[in-house]
């Protein structure tokens, strides 16, 4: 049998090149571009592809436009339609309509992530398939990241509040006729971010000479710009928090990985003369929102001491948590140009004309890691990222943020502990 696998994605394309080449010969691309290149090729030496296996979510050429292309080519050729490729789309849980309109194009079947070997065993033996069947095995955490995704897809899974405090700020800063009168009265309605407020403007990284007692003074010392930052911390802080252990301690790092990233993303946008850092800097603290519900709501339900695989954790949400993510931002109320930058800060090419938001938290995630504040461990290379050529930062500035946000991560984990 022979395999080819699509996807843009390393973690996803790597996993499912493994679990097919188990199968046959199997050859993995990257892009919808080289997908059509490597197909056309192998007609043209009369060597098609047994299987393809194909991502909706791509830059520059989805899924849904390449299982097009792939059809026509076999149309145009004559090959008769029970000779034609078996195209299974891969998927995220939020993506029904989509999968809808690759049947319509004519794709046989779709596969949802995070998937694993037992999954497309199945798949390919309803589609008639000769493959051996796995000794099934134990996906205990798999399973949990798939029905919590399942249960919020039907609406039965309790969501944590946001603080509307964040918002109401933003409102308050781009309004030019309000003050810190404004400010504090809104403040004020949230007693522990009035007293949090109090207790940085004295931590060594703002205090003055004297020490403050008074809102209005702490937000006279903090300015208003950063009161956004710090109250957009301080209100999503309590996401990260787990009863059980084992989730806390993975918490923890994500809370370390989304603080690090917010900081890289207003520092890239004070480098590129962005006059709302405000903004961007909620954006890389929201990247990994879908990691931060997952986790939270499984370790709520899990046993104390589960034993589990943390690969398999790791690589299932990998797979998941930013078409999951970006749902739950459209659950909340958030603008659109949020859950997009969710959906879309992964990938590392970008069409013509994407939005300047994915592209900063997209190069200030890589640069969190290189940092050692990554979350998903991986190899960053930042000398050939095609976001930061993109916004014009060349290597020496993405060095000099990095430095700076090591720095600062020094001082915002004590006072945000």
């Amino acid at each position: 049998m022979r395999v080819l696998v699509v996807d843009d994605e390393l973690v996803s394309r790597k996993k499912m090149q493994k679990i097919m080449g188990s199968f046959g010969e199997c050859i993995a691309v990257a892009s919808g571009e080289a997908a059509l290149k490597t197909f056309g090729e192998a007609i043209a030496k009369e060597e098609p592809f047994d299987l393809i296996t194909l991502d909706v979510s791509m830059p520059r050429m989805d899924g849904t436009e390449v299982l097009y292309e792939m059809r026509k080519i076999e149309k145009k050729r004559n090959t008769p339609r029970g000779s034609w490729s078996k195209i299974i789309m891969v998927t995220a849980q939020t993506d029904k309509e989509t999968v809808t309109l690759c049947i319509q194009v004519g794709c046989d079947s779709y596969i949802t992530k995070p998937f694993d070997r037992a999954i497309i065993t199945k798949k390919l033996v309803e589609l008639g398939m000769n493959v051996p069947v796995p000794v099934l095995e134990d996906h205990s955490i798999r399973k949990m990241v798939m029905e919590t995704i399942h249960r919020f897809s039907q609406g039965n899974i309790s969501l944590p509040v946001l603080s509307q405090i964040s918002r109401e700020i933003d409102t308050i800063i781009n309004d030019p006729v309000s003050g810190i009168e404004d400010l504090a009265r809104v403040l004020e309605k949230d007693a522990a971010i009035s007293v949090k407020l109090i207790a940085i403007a004295n931590s060594a990284a703002y205090r003055g000479v004297d020490k403050v007692q008074d809102l209005r003074i702490a937000i006279t010392r903090l300015g208003a710009k950063e009161i956004q930052n710090v109250v957009s911390v301080i209100s999503n802080k309590d996401l990260y928090e787990s009863k059980n252990k084992q989730f806390q301690d993975l918490l923890k790092s994500l809370w370390l990985n989304s603080l690090a990233c917010a900081y890289c993303c207003r520092a890239i946008s004070v480098k590129l003369g962005e006059r709302n850092s405000g903004k961007v800097f909620l954006m890389g603290l929201t990247h990994n929102i879908g990691c931060v519900i997952l986790l939270k709501s499984i370790g709520d339900n899990a046993p104390d001491k589960m034993e589990f695989d943390k690969n398999e954790l790791m690589e299932s949400l990998n797979e998941v948590h930013t078409s999951f993510g970006a749902a739950l931002l459209n659950k909340w109320g958030f603008d659109r140009e949020f859950s997009e930058v969710v959906r879309l800060h992964k990938w590392s090419s970008f069409e013509e004309g994407t939005k300047k938001e994915i592209l900063i938290v997209n190069l200030a995630e890589k640069i969190s890691s290189k940092i050692n504040f990554g979350f998903f461990d991986s190899d960053i290379d930042l000398t050939d990222l095609e976001s930061a050529k993109t916004l014009g930062i060349d290597e020496n500035t993405i060095a000099g943020i990095a430095e700076e946000v090591k720095l600062e991560m020094k001082d915002v984990e004590k006072i945000f502990h």
